[in-house]
């Protein structure tokens, strides 16, 4: 690995201003002796590694010294597949001289058919001024694209007409379309027959192993980057949910009265004598759905919530033998119809609507075994959002069996791993056994560059949550005063985010304050990055996977330690299942669920070299309780500071050292 990546290596001479960096040497040859050995391997790199460097050189050897293998790399996050394909392997493979493929693997559905394309544009059944001129466009642009992915357009399509112009599986003609010959979905698919690696998501590459790896073509190995996320996309992707607006989007795709986009107005022709029955049986279905959804939220209200069902039917199924009926005069009309096309799609939604009835049955009768059974509420923007949800409690099991067993080497990498520098909780949580294990450490100063702010004389939010978000907005506020914007500040709740960015707003005016829920997070990401000074408000999804190299970051405010609640149903059911063990699931499962957390917060700030600020932990229980001690061994050696005059001092030191000029 030193020839490859080290001093005097091919990367070497090809970088400006190379750094050797040991740590990344030390990871590239863990991931080498678990290729050689065909072993697993967890491996922990902090930030500033060049992890990617590091697993992509051993498996680039790999693929080219044994014929017809094949590695999937598995990221948690868009931005680093794209680092991945644009960048990282094209360089390896130009300063290595390797003739590498690699290509990048998305969902069927983000591709458009041509065949569907076609049908629309012939029949200009759509419902708005707007999406006629899409499709016109759409139809301009099939004929100019080489991949037809719906992330390269360089317009607006409403998602009511992708989904009618999109590669649908259970509807694809295969090599009997007359499209075959030209369908980007297939040009994708004989290119991922011939790479040798496979980039995509987890949430793409568990669906795969889900199906039985119908999805992709066959690999023989695996890294999963992020991995700190495995266990959740796991959960995620096995598990069942059926909601109103689910319901309602499926009945209107089938009929709604004054749509001429949908399945019934499309093939009236086709199906003359049962356009009265379709009609009557989809608004029998919709008044079923309003009747038991409205019943659900009369009784639990309109506000978010999440309530844990226990007992089997407690809530009276009413809507899936209606759903069933709707399936099978479906199926009857795919089975009567001349119209291929018409056929094709009768069936789908055949299907669509009979796994709706057939989940909300296994759903209200707590049909699986370990999973967890739950009612959610959200409301959101004038709209709420009601589901009835089946997730498993424990993945251990399902991905030892699934992925441990069948693929081997996977590597499992994420600059967050370990809890207490140990790998057991990670480990445990996705059912590794006796895995090969490497940490490195972050080639960057924190200790120079990062100060670590730990207040104590803040509220205990545990006794009084009150008091503490009223003193947690002042010490924020003192914070703004000295950093004058460059601030993250995370928190747990919407609730408290809601309640300071208000009474921020109100007390800095002049400062561009951007809150998650007031917009896209694309937009906040974006306007934080261009405006300098600027205040980022977020919850969870911000506590990782954001990156602001530079200025535009230099101050990192934690308000609490970032505990998932308790009564959440998922937590709940792991706690429950912990305890059969005799375990304390506080400090078995809450405590390194928030320690990882935790350290992905702190993560933000530092992503260069020459980056330095602060990291502010209001929450005084990570100094005044036994856990707290885990949180911070958890982090790298920093500069403690306990005081705000001495903050504000260490701060302006460190100003002057690496940007004495800017404004």
């Amino acid at each position: 690995m030193e020839s490859y990546l080290g001093i005097g290596s091919p990367v070497a001479s090809r970088i400006n201003n190379y750094e050797y960096r040991r740590q990344q040497i030390e990871m590239a040859e863990s991931v080498q002796a678990a290729i050689i050995h065909n072993k697993h391997l967890m491996v922990e790199a902090g930030c500033g590694v060049g992890k990617s460097f590091a697993y992509l050189v051993p498996f680039m050897l790999w693929v080219t010294m044994q014929d017809k293998k094949k590695v999937v790399i598995s990221t948690y996050t868009k931005a680093l597949q794209q680092q991945l394909i644009d960048k990282d392997i094209p360089f390896l493979a130009g300063a290595l001289d390797m003739d590498v493929k690699a290509v990048l693997c998305v969902g069927s559905r983000n591709y458009l058919c041509l065949r569907r394309l076609d049908n629309s544009w012939g029949t200009r059944l759509l419902d708005t001024e707007s999406e006629v001129k899409q499709l016109q466009r759409l139809y301009d642009w099939a004929s100019q694209t080489e991949d037809g992915l719906r992330f390269n357009l360089d317009f607006k399509v409403s998602d009511n007409l992708w989904a009618d112009v999109c590669r649908t599986p259970d509807i694809c003609k295969d090599r009997s379309c007359a499209f075959y010959k030209r369908c980007f979905f297939y040009k994708a698919r004989k290119e991922q027959l011939t790479a040798d690696i496979l980039i995509l998501n987890h949430h793409l590459l568990f669906s795969d192993i889900a199906s039985g790896g119908k999805v992709f073509p066959k690999y023989h190995a695996v890294v999963f980057d992020e991995a700190q996320n495995m266990e959740d996309v796991a959960s995620d992707t096995l598990s069942l949910s059926v909601s109103r607006h689910g319901i309602k989007y499926l009945l209107s795709r089938i009929y709604k009265s004054g749509s001429t986009r949908c399945l019934a107005a499309r093939y009236e022709k086709s199906i003359k004598e049962f356009k009265r029955p379709v009609m009557d049986r989809v608004n029998a279905v919709k008044r079923k759905t309003d009747s038991f959804f409205t019943d659900i939220l009369d009784e639990f209200g309109l506000k978010d919530t999440s309530y844990r069902i226990h007992v089997r039917d407690m809530f009276p199924n009413t809507l899936s033998d209606p759903l069933v009926e709707l399936s099978v005069l479906l199926s009857d009309i795919s089975l009567k119809t001349e119209d291929d096309e018409a056929k094709m799609e009768f069936k789908y939604y055949s299907v669509l609507c009979k796994n709706m009835a057939e989940n909300l049955k296994i759903i209200l009768s707590m049909g699986f075994e370990n999973y967890v059974y739950y009612l959610k509420i959200k409301a959101r923007h004038h709209n709420v959002y009601c589901s009835f949800n089946a997730t498993p409690v424990d993945v251990a099991e399902l991905l030892d069996k699934m992925v441990f067993k069948p693929i081997s080497p996977v590597i499992l990498t994420s600059a967050t791993l370990t809890v207490n520098s140990s790998f057991d909780f990670i480990r445990k949580r996705v059912g590794l056994a006796e895995p090969l294990e490497k940490r490195v450490d972050s080639p960057f100063n924190y200790r120079e560059n990062v100060l670590l702010y730990t207040p104590t004389d803040l509220p205990d939010p545990s006794y009084d949550l009150d008091a503490f978000q009223e003193a947690t907005v002042d010490r924020i506020s003192e914070l703004l005063v000295i950093t004058g914007g460059r601030t993250f500040i995370l928190f747990t709740s919407y609730a408290m985010l809601n309640k300071s960015a208000e009474e921020l707003v109100n007390r800095f005016p002049k400062l561009n304050f951007l809150v998650h829920g007031e917009m896209s997070q694309n937009r906040i990401l974006k306007d934080f990055a261009k405006k300098p000074g600027s205040v980022l408000l977020g919850t969870t999804t911000f506590w990782q996977g954001v990156d602001f190299p530079g200025r535009a970051l230099e101050c990192v405010i934690l308000t609490k330690l970032p505990f998932s609640v308790p009564d959440d149903p998922i937590t709940e059911a792991r706690i429950e299942n912990i305890r059969k063990y005799e375990r304390d699931p506080f400090m078995t499962y809450q405590v390194p669920i928030a320690t990882l957390l935790f350290k992905q917060g702190f993560g933000r700030l530092i992503r260069h070299r020459k980056d330095f600020g602060i990291v502010a932990v209001l929450d005084p229980r990570v100094k005044t309780r036994r856990y707290g001690r885990i949180f911070l061994d958890s982090l790298p050696e920093c500069n403690r500071i306990t005081d705000i005059r001495e903050l504000a001092e260490n701060y302006k030191y460190l100003c002057d050292k690496y940007a004495p000029d800017a404004v």
